[in-house]
């Protein structure tokens, strides 16, 4: 589960072992469920049996895949991949690939539950565009809105950044910036000693990817912690 998303039936014929082990009462019996499997996956303070929802877990393990491949790009695995599947671009932006292995097709799976929770620090802007990386600390994260003016699509966070006092320029954010983003935007704090962007996991404290944390969201819809690292360390 780590590196393949397992076949619907194959998760299904998992789920149903360990429902029959719970509700048969003799052999080769189904029994009788008194709870719907949805209900039984919730943790106990949500009133479930913390049972895990095998299809999620299966996406929470392989988004870790992912997760390394955009952490650790020098590593000898994301290299051999970014060199079949994603040489000009990175892992979350590949939309289909010639001929991709069972194993690629599989982490690629878990790049929408990934995005989810993905993050940019802006560090000092020089590297995260403005209208098309996500970097504003809404859930699920997102690029900026604009304020209904002509826009460079490659126009980058920098440029909104006074590069003396690395304050936000006010002018520019009223100029180009949706009202309702600004204030998100300021309670950003950019890099004061120029460190490059860096990306974050809003749903722990760290900024750090983890299954646990991962598998929670899909299944509880919980809150993201947005304390996170405005600059990488």
């Amino acid at each position: 589960m780590s590196c393949f998303l397992l076949p619907k039936e194959i998760l299904n014929k998992l789920q149903g072992v360990i429902a029959k082990f719970w509700w048969s009462t003799k052999a080769n019996n189904r029994g009788l469920h008194w709870i719907a499997w949805e209900k039984i996956c919730l943790p106990f303070d949500k009133g479930g049996l913390g049972f895990r929802d095998l299809h999620d877990f299966n996406l929470a393990l392989l988004a870790k895949q992912l997760w390394r491949l955009l952490h650790h790009p020098n590593s000898l695995l994301a290299r051999v991949l970014k060199g079949r599947y994603f040489r000009h671009s990175n892992p979350m932006e590949v939309k289909s690939s010639n001929s991709p292995s069972y194993g690629w097709r599989s982490i690629l799976a878990a790049q929408d539950f990934l995005r989810e929770g993905l993050q940019n620090t802006i560090g000092s802007g020089f590297s995260t565009r403005v209208w098309l990386d996500p970097w504003i600390p809404t859930s699920p994260t997102r690029s900026a809105i604009d304020a209904s003016v002509y826009r460079d699509k490659d126009l980058l966070v920098s440029y909104l950044i006074d590069e003396t006092s690395k304050q936000w320029r006010t002018d520019i954010l009223e100029a180009l910036i949706d009202q309702g983003d600004i204030p998100l935007i300021r309670s950003l704090r950019p890099s004061y000693i120029g460190k490059e962007y860096g990306i974050c996991w809003i749903f722990t404290k760290s900024g750090l990817y983890t299954v646990k944390s991962g598998y929670e969201p899909i299944s509880l819809l919980k809150e993201p912690v947005f304390k996170i690292l405005l600059y990488p360390m």
